[in-house]
């Protein structure tokens, strides 16, 4: 004579399991968080200058759970309990804070902070992008978070430098529909001593009284502009392999080589979740050629 399996004897043993994996899951972050502080520890002992934030580091993090990531479980929610993880053991042996952008959409750009560096950062909101920049470039640890509009009321870029605060990530880092947290923003760091290449470089271009024509077919990207009487200020996304030359080269075959050009940061590709091309910023050269 058979029995129906007891479906509560069955749910309490998967619960039981559950739990177990509960206890693994605390002891190897509690592990994963000695070893992040014995990280920084030898990097203070060997007098490597570094911060809270290591783009590199940590989209390459995210992109290996992108590419191991499978199942039911949403991969928003991994790359969430991946940058609340890196950022609560990075902070809690170098706390820091984040200057937000004071005219941006301040409801989005705390869904960006809390998404990306988790609840225990500290945020300040600062009055608008430029003093973003100021502050952070005086700054020994914070970061500044500056939305990304693709036409800007100033250009705030000028103050950035390859000495002083520059930009060294953009979000989001996973880009596809429906994500949460979805403003475009800017991530801004003070510069510090690194080997690291980024794979996107970021330039401040300015062009007075001619503007270019339609860069984006030569592979640079028009991230944002400024247009005022005295010409055009853009900053420009360059795939790493392009030389500074080499971009001028591509500005004058697209109609006017800037006045100025001077790189201002660089930060991890996007990684298109969808494979499709991420056309939030792009525009026509027309949108450069109204009137001044």
């Amino acid at each position: 004579m058979t029995h129906a399996p007891d479906k509560g004897s069955s749910l309490a043993t998967l619960r039981q399991k559950i739990d177990a994996i509960d206890v693994q899951l605390h002891e190897l972050l509690m592990e994963r968080t000695r070893l992040a502080g014995g990280v920084a520890a030898a990097a203070r002992a060997s007098g490597q200058d570094f911060l809270a934030f290591s783009p590199e580091r940590e989209a390459e993090l995210v992109r290996q759970r992108v590419e191991a990531h499978e199942g039911d479980l949403p991969l928003t929610t991994i790359e969430h309990v991946w940058r609340e993880l890196i950022t609560a053991a990075n902070g809690a042996d170098l706390p820091f804070t984040i200057h937000l952008d004071g005219s941006a959409d301040l409801v989005g750009l705390l869904d960006v902070v809390r998404f990306n560096f988790g609840f225990t950062t500290g945020v300040e909101v600062a009055g608008d992008p430029s003093d973003v920049v100021g502050i952070v470039a005086g700054a020994q640890k914070d970061l500044g978070l500056i939305a990304l509009e693709e036409r800007a009321d100033v250009p705030w870029w000028r103050g950035l430098s390859q000495s002083g605060a520059q930009i060294v990530g953009r979000l989001p880092y996973l880009v596809h529909e429906e994500r949460p947290a979805d403003m475009p923003a800017f991530v801004i760091a003070r510069a510090i001593s690194d080997d690291s290449i980024p794979e996107i470089h970021v330039f401040d271009a300015r062009w007075s009284g001619v503007l270019p024509g339609s860069l984006m077919d030569l592979g640079i990207e028009v991230v944002s502009f400024h247009r005022s009487a005295m010409g055009v200020d853009a900053l420009l996304a360059v795939a790493s392999e392009l030389s500074e030359d080499e971009v001028l080269a591509a500005c004058a075959s697209a109609g006017a080589e800037p006045d100025v050009l001077r790189r201002v940061g660089g930060y991890a590709a996007p990684i298109d979740v969808e494979g499709e091309a991420d056309e939030e910023f792009d525009f026509a050269p027309d949108d450069l050629r109204e009137e001044q």
